[in-house]
């Protein structure tokens, strides 16, 4: 009796083995490398258009793994302030440090990293879940929080390098890290705002109120947090 497979249908040989899901995985695969490059690319070129062409539930994997360089940019940077401020702290009070028995305390900067890291996922869920509460209950724009986060995820590309980039300028010049850091987020909260636009609210005059309600929420939620863990 012939044996066909249960994925694609083909016929199989006694003993034969389908690869057709191996080789969607590997289709997969390549295809998400492909569209890492093309976002990369895209978000200097032109980034609205990037934003608009990739908000799709289908690149939510995209997203995933765009959100955790993310987060690594970010536990990166932290760990470079912390560096930079207690070099600059040693430097300025040496003379009193060793007065009050302090000059042997070690900054534990793996312990940071893991915690500012996790802190980090916790806040992109947070706002991108706020983003579609807002968004999608309040303005009646796309129900679809996979949408939502994959915008999130495409805007924050310009954010990731600039804190890579800023990561590198604060062991070189501090200031000048500083600065492109600033304006990476600068840039991120501009492709934030406009890739509003993608989730289903026609009515341009109503997505700065998304975007306002958005970032208050998502303050009152931190400042009752810090108020709690205080």
């Amino acid at each position: 009796m012939a044996k066909y497979c249960i994925h694609c249908g083909k016929k199989l040989e006694d003993g034969e083995v389908c690869d057709c899901t191996a080789n969607a995985v590997k289709s997969q695969s390549n295809n998400l490398g492909t569209s890492l490059l093309e976002v990369l690319k895209g978000i200097f070129v032109k980034p609205i258009d990037t934003i608009k062409k990739y908000t799709d539930e289908s690149n939510f994997n995209l997203a995933l793994i765009l959100l955790g360089i993310f987060s690594l940019a970010i536990s990166l940077f932290v760990l470079s302030l912390i560096k930079n401020l207690s070099e600059v702290t040693s430097s300025m009070g040496a003379l009193t440090l060793y007065t009050i028995g302090m000059s042997s305390i070690q900054i534990p900067y793996m312990k940071i990293f893991f915690v500012v890291l996790i802190v980090s996922i916790a806040f992109i869920f947070a706002y991108t879940g706020l983003l579609y509460l807002v968004n999608s209950i309040m303005f009646k724009g796309i129900r679809s929080f996979k949408k939502v986060f994959t915008m999130y995820g495409i805007s924050s590309v310009i954010t990731t390098v600039s804190l890579l980039v800023s990561t590198i300028f604060m062991f070189i010049h501090p200031a000048l890290g500083f600065i492109i850091f600033l304006l990476g987020s600068t840039l991120n909260m501009l492709y934030v705002f406009k890739g509003i636009e993608f989730l289903g609210v026609k009515d341009k005059n109503k997505h700065g109120y998304i975007y306002l309600i958005t970032t208050v929420f998502y303050f009152i939620v931190l400042m009752i947090l810090s108020m709690i863990l205080s």
